[in-house]
C-alpha cells in the first residue's frame, strides 16, 4: 500500500509539474506571440451580462458629455426642421476595418425588448446594429483571406471590441435604425500575431467606399515614411476623403510626430495623412484631462478622445465585456461622432431641401470640434517644444456657432518656454468653419490691452515673452460682415522654471574641487583619483542651478546613500576604494561621477609615530613586568 501510494504521489507529482509547465510555456508564447495589431491593449475587466441595451457608458464617466447629446439629438426627432424617414430607408454606415467581429455577439444583434432587456427570439432584434442586404444578411468581407467571412480570432477579439463601442453609442442615443456598423477584415492571425497588410486595408476601404460605408474606422497603425515616399502612408487619396470621411488611431508608441524638428518623419499611417482624422488617446482623473502616455500625439494627428479604459463587448462570447485603453479605443469614439454630424445633417436637409455637406466638410467640422487642449512638452537637452491638442467635444460638433482657437505656428517658439531659453513665438489664429478662413479682421491683446501687429496678416502675431517667470493671456477677436457677435479665442504664453526629465538629468555632469583645484579622472581612466581624508567640494552647472525652480531640492547620494542637500555638497572620503557620487534634482538622479580612494601619504608618519609610540609601551611593559618578577623571586628566596 505504501509503495502504490507513493507511486500515485509521483505520478501526481509529474502530472503537476507537467501542468505547471504547459502554463509556463503558454504565457511564454502569449508574451513573444502578443498580437500586434493597432494598439497596445490591456484587459481591465469582464462583466458576465448586460442587463440594459443601453449599457454603461464608461462605468459612468460623463468625458462625452452624452446627457447634452442625448437632449440634442431628442430635440432633433421632436423639431420640424428635421426628418429621419429617408435616414430609416437608408442609414449612415460606419465601416470597421479592423480583425472582424463576433456576429453573434448581443451588442450587435439587437435581441432586445422596449425596456432594453434581453430576449430570446431568434432571427434579428429589432435593436440590430449591423448593416444588411433585403436578405438580412449582414454586408462584410475579409480582405485578407478570401476563403474565410469577417468572423473575429484575434487573440484579444480586437475588432470585436471596436465595432462594440460603435454599437454602445448607437444604443446610448437609440440612433438603431439611423446608423448601423459594417463589419470588414482586414487581418490574418499567424502564431498568435495579428497582422495587416496594406494591401488588405487598401481592398478593406475600396469594399466599403463600393458598398456605401460613410464613415470608416481603422484603429490600426504602423510607422511610415514621410507623405509622398510611401504607398502606404498615401493610402487613402483625395478622391477618397470625397466618398467618406476616415478615421485612424494615432498608434500607441509614446512617439511625437511632426512636421519640423526632431520629431519630423516619425509618422504612423494612415492617422497622419491628410485625408484621415488622426485620432490620439486621453484620460480624465480629477476634472483633468492628460494625454495618456501610451498615446503617439503631434501636428500630423488631429484630436484627442477618450481612450482609456472604455467598456465594450469582449467577443470571445456572445455575452462577455471588458475595459480596453488605447487610440484603438477614441478612435471609433471620433468615427461614430462623424456619423453622428452627418444623420443631423441630412436630416436637416431632407426637411428643408438644403445641399447636404460633403464628407470633407464634414471631416472638418470634426476636426474643429474642441472645447480644449492638452499642452504636451517634448524635451531635448538643448531645447523643448510644445503641441497643443484638441480634445474632442460633442457639444463642438452639434453647435451651429463659429468658433475660433489660437495656436503656435510651427516655425515659431512655443505656448511654455523655460527661463533663460525664451523665444519669440508666432501665433496664428484659426476660424472654423473654414469658409471664414482669411476673412474678417482681428484685433490682438495681450492681457486685455491692445497691442500693435507688425505682421501683414491680421491673422498671425508674433509675441516675445520678458525673460522672468510668468504666464501672459494673448487674445483675438474676430469681425466678420457676415457674424453679428465677434468671435474670441485666447492662449498663454507661459516662462518657467526649467523642468529636467529622467534621461536629460541622467546626463547632468557632476563638478569636483579639491584644494581649489577641479578634479578629473586622467587620460584612459574612468575614475577621478583622490586621497583619503580630503574634502572635496561637489556642485552642478550653476546655469542649471539659476533656471530650475528654486524650491527644488538637490539631494546628494554616496554610494547609494543620502548624505546631504543643497546646490553643493561638501564630502570627505574616508575608506579606500571605489565610490559613486550622484545628485537627485527634481525627482531624477544625475550621471554617477566615479572615485578612486587611495592611501594618503601624509598619513604614513603618523601611522609610524602611533607604531612606535605602541611598539615603546609594549617594551616599557614587558620591562615593569621583568623587574617586578625579578623583585618577587628574591622576597621568595630572603623568606626561604
Amino acid at each position: 500500500m505504501r509503495k502504490i501510494a507513493k507511486n500515485t504521489l509521483n505520478t501526481r507529482s509529474s502530472a503537476l509539474r507537467f501542468v505547471v509547465s504547459a502554463v509556463v510555456l503558454v504565457l511564454l508564447l502569449c508574451v513573444i506571440f502578443a498580437p500586434s495589431t493597432a494598439d497596445a491593449v490591456c484587459p481591465d475587466g469582464y462583466v458576465s451580462e448586460v442587463k440594459d441595451k443601453n449599457l454603461d457608458w464608461q462605468n459612468g464617466s460623463s468625458d462625452l458629455n452624452l446627457d447634452y447629446v442625448k437632449a440634442t439629438v431628442g430635440d432633433w426627432m421632436k423639431n420640424k426642421h428635421y426628418s429621419f424617414a429617408d435616414l430609416e430607408k437608408h442609414p449612415v454606415v460606419i465601416a470597421v476595418i479592423d480583425t472582424g467581429i463576433n456576429f453573434n455577439h448581443e451588442i450587435f444583434t439587437g435581441k432586445y425588448d422596449q425596456n432594453g432587456v434581453k430576449t430570446d427570439d431568434e432571427g434579428i432584434g429589432e435593436y440590430d446594429v449591423l448593416y444588411r442586404d433585403k436578405d438580412g444578411k449582414v454586408i462584410s468581407t475579409n480582405t485578407a483571406s478570401s476563403s474565410k467571412d469577417a468572423t473575429d480570432d484575434s487573440n484579444n477579439r480586437h475588432g470585436t471590441h471596436v465595432a462594440g463601442i460603435i454599437a454602445t453609442l448607437i444604443h446610448e442615443l437609440d440612433l438603431e435604425k439611423y446608423v448601423k456598423i459594417m463589419p470588414i477584415k482586414a487581418s490574418y492571425n499567424s502564431w498568435g500575431e495579428t497582422t495587416f497588410k496594406s494591401t488588405a486595408v487598401r481592398a478593406a476601404i475600396d469594399f466599403a467606399i463600393e458598398n456605401g460605408a460613410d464613415v470608416i474606422n481603422m484603429s490600426i497603425s504602423d510607422k511610415g515614411a514621410a507623405p509622398g515616399t510611401s504607398t502606404d502612408f498615401d493610402m487613402v487619396t483625395k478622391e477618397d476623403a470625397q466618398k467618406a470621411v476616415f478615421v485612424a488611431a494615432a498608434g500607441n508608441n509614446s512617439t511625437a510626430s511632426s512636421t519640423v524638428g526632431s520629431a519630423k518623419g516619425k509618422w504612423y499611417y494612415p492617422s497622419a495623412n491628410k485625408h484621415v482624422i488622426g485620432v490620439m488617446n486621453y484620460a480624465e482623473e480629477n476634472g483633468k484631462k492628460s494625454l495618456v502616455s501610451s498615446s503617439n500625439f503631434g501636428d500630423v494627428y488631429d484630436i484627442c478622445a477618450p481612450g482609456n479604459a472604455i467598456f465594450s463587448a469582449d467577443g470571445k462570447s456572445n455575452e462577455s465585456y471588458k475595459s480596453l485603453t488605447g487610440t484603438s479605443m477614441a478612435t471609433p469614439i471620433v468615427a461614430f461622432a462623424s456619423a453622428l454630424m452627418i444623420v443631423k445633417d441630412r436630416a436637416f436637409c431632407s426637411a428643408t431641401n438644403d445641399l447636404p455637406k460633403s464628407y470633407e466638410e464634414v471631416a472638418g467640422y470634426v476636426k474643429s470640434s474642441f472645447d480644449e487642449q492638452i499642452v504636451k512638452t517634448v524635451k531635448t537637452l538643448t531645447s523643448s517644444r510644445n503641441f497643443s491638442l484638441g480634445v474632442f467635444d460633442f457639444k463642438s460638433l452639434l453647435s451651429d456657432d463659429v468658433k475660433a482657437r489660437i495656436l503656435a505656428k510651427e516655425d515659431g517658439g512655443s505656448l511654455v518656454q523655460n527661463l533663460n531659453d525664451v523665444k519669440s513665438v508666432i501665433l496664428h489664429l484659426e476660424i472654423f468653419p473654414r469658409v471664414f478662413t482669411e476673412q474678417g479682421s482681428v484685433e490682438w491683446k495681450v492681457d486685455g490691452k491692445s497691442v500693435e501687429n507688425p505682421s501683414g496678416d491680421e491673422f498671425e502675431f508674433e509675441y516675445t515673452p520678458e525673460n522672468k517667470i510668468g504666464r501672459v493671456k494673448i487674445s483675438a477677436e474676430w469681425t466678420c460682415e457676415e457674424i453679428v457677435e465677434p468671435v474670441y479665442a485666447e492662449c498663454s504664453v507661459e516662462v518657467k522654471y526649467l523642468e529636467y526629465s529622467s534621461s536629460e538629468t541622467a546626463q547632468i555632469k557632476i563638478n569636483a574641487v579639491s584644494g581649489g583645484i577641479n578634479l578629473s579622472a586622467a587620460d584612459g581612466e574612468t575614475a577621478i583619483q583622490v586621497e583619503s581624508g580630503k574634502t572635496i567640494e561637489f556642485s552642478i552647472d550653476k546655469s542649471l542651478i539659476s533656471s530650475i525652480d528654486p524650491d527644488t531640492i538637490v539631494m546628494w547620494y554616496v554610494d547609494g546613500a543620502y548624505v546631504a542637500s543643497g546646490a553643493n555638497l561638501s564630502y570627505k572620503f574616508e575608506s579606500e576604494g571605489v565610490h559613486f557620487v550622484k545628485a537627485k534634482i527634481g525627482g531624477y538622479f544625475t550621471s554617477a561621477t566615479t572615485f578612486k580612494v587611495v592611501e594618503n601619504e601624509n598619513d604614513d608618519a603618523g601611522v609610524l609615530t602611533i607604531a612606535s609610540i605602541s611598539a615603546m609601551c609594549a617594551l616599557g611593559v614587558c620591562l615593569v613586568c621583568v623587574v617586578a618578577t625579578i623583585l618577587v623571586k628574591k622576597k621568595r628566596s630572603g623568606n626561604n
